[in-house]
C-alpha cells in the first residue's frame, strides 16, 4: 500500500461534507455571477482523477475555460481519461511552475485544493497565483487543518517543537508564541487566519490599488480535519460590485471567521425519512425520529438537507 497517491487512497466524490463545500461555494459564485461575468472566467484547479469541481463549475456557473494542474507525471494518461470536458487543458508540472503562465491575469477562479499540511500552502504558489491574476478574481486554498502535521519536525537537523515548527514555515517568529492555540479545536482558526493573510499580504505586495476581500471560510472533516478559505482580489469598483452580491445574505459565509461543515452520515432510508420532514419553519425534534440522531446532527442536516448528496451503486 506504500507510494499510494492522495487520489488511489480517496474517492474525492465520496465526501458528504466535502460535496457539501463545493455546493456551498457554488451557491455563493451564482450570486457573485450577478455582478461579475463569471462564465467568461478561467477556472484553475487540481482535477485530480475526479474533477468534481470542473464539474460543478461548467454545470452550473457555464465556465468553459477551465485547467487542471496535476504533478504527478506518471499519471498523465489517466488525468487525461478521466477528464469530463472537452474544455479542460491537462498541466502536467508542479503548481509552483504552471499557475503564472495559465493565469496571465485573466479573470480567474483558482482552487489551491492541497490534501497536505499547511506547510503546502506556504511554498509560493499564492504568492504565483495571486501575482498574475487581475481585480475580480478569486483564489481558494483548501489544507489539512490537524494540529499533529507540527510534531516531530526535524530542520537542519533539529527537531523542533510544534511552536517553532510553525513559525518556521510561516517565516514569522510571533508564531512561536501561539502555543496555547495549537490544539484540535483551536489550530484550524489559526490555519484559517494564517492563510488569509498570506492572501492578504501577496494582494497587497503583488496588486498595487487592490486588497483582498475574504469571503469564505469553511471547517470540515470527512476523514481529516481540513479548512478551505478564500476570496476576492477587488479594486475599487469591484469591491463596491461584491458589496452588491449581497452575499451577507447567505448564511455560511462568514468571511474569515471559520464556518463549520459537519453533517452526519446517513443511509439512504435515513435520509428519505428526514426529507419528509422538510422544509419546516421549527427544528426537528430528534425524539420523533425512527432512529438514533443527536441534536446537533439533526439541526446539521435541516441545515443543509438541499446540498445533502445520495450515494449509491450503479450497475454496469
Amino acid at each position: 500500500m506504500s507510494g499510494k497517491r492522495s487520489f488511489e487512497t480517496i474517492n474525492y466524490m465520496l465526501r458528504p461534507n466535502k460535496n457539501v463545500e463545493r455546493k456551498l461555494i457554488l451557491s455563493s459564485l451564482v450570486k457573485i455571477a450577478g455582478k461579475f461575468a463569471i462564465p467568461s472566467y478561467r477556472y484553475v484547479g487540481f482535477g485530480s482523477m475526479w474533477f468534481s469541481d470542473f464539474v460543478l463549475m461548467h454545470k452550473t456557473l457555464g465556465i468553459s475555460d477551465m485547467v487542471t494542474i496535476e504533478k504527478e507525471k506518471s499519471r498523465e494518461k489517466r488525468v487525461e481519461f478521466n477528464k469530463p470536458f472537452a474544455c479542460i487543458a491537462v498541466r502536467m508540472e508542479e503548481a509552483a511552475t504552471a499557475l503564472g503562465d495559465v493565469l496571465d491575469n485573466t479573470p480567474s477562479i483558482v482552487w489551491l485544493d492541497y490534501d497536505g499540511p499547511l506547510k503546502r500552502a506556504l511554498t509560493g504558489d499564492i504568492e504565483t497565483a495571486v501575482g498574475s491574476m487581475s481585480s475580480g478574481s478569486m483564489i481558494l486554498v483548501t489544507v489539512n487543518a490537524m494540529v499533529d502535521q507540527l510534531k516531530g519536525n526535524t530542520v537542519d537537523g533539529e527537531t523542533l517543537s510544534p511552536e517553532d515548527f510553525l513559525a518556521d514555515i510561516c517565516d514569522d517568529t510571533a508564531m512561536a508564541a501561539k502555543g496555547a492555540l495549537l490544539t484540535r479545536n483551536g489550530f484550524p482558526a489559526l490555519a484559517s487566519e494564517i492563510v488569509h493573510q498570506r492572501i492578504k499580504a501577496a494582494v497587497l505586495e503583488k496588486k498595487p490599488g487592490c486588497h483582498y476581500a475574504p469571503i469564505w471560510a469553511y471547517r470540515y472533516a470527512d476523514d481529516a480535519e481540513m479548512i478551505t478559505v478564500g476570496g476576492m482580489i477587488v479594486d475599487g469598483t469591484d469591491a463596491a460590485k461584491l458589496d452588491a452580491c449581497a452575499l451577507d445574505t447567505l448564511t455560511h459565509i462568514t468571511g474569515e471567521t471559520l464556518f463549520d461543515i459537519d453533517l452526519p452520515v446517513l443511509t439512504e432510508k435515513e435520509k428519505r425519512s428526514l426529507d419528509k420532514r422538510l422544509p419546516c419553519a421549527v427544528p426537528l425534534d430528534p425524539s420523533s425520529l425512527e432512529f438514533e440522531l443527536r441534536l446537533n446532527e439533526v439541526q446539521a442536516y435541516q441545515r443543509f438537507y438541499l446540498e445533502y448528496p445520495i450515494f449509491g451503486e450503479m450497475a454496469a
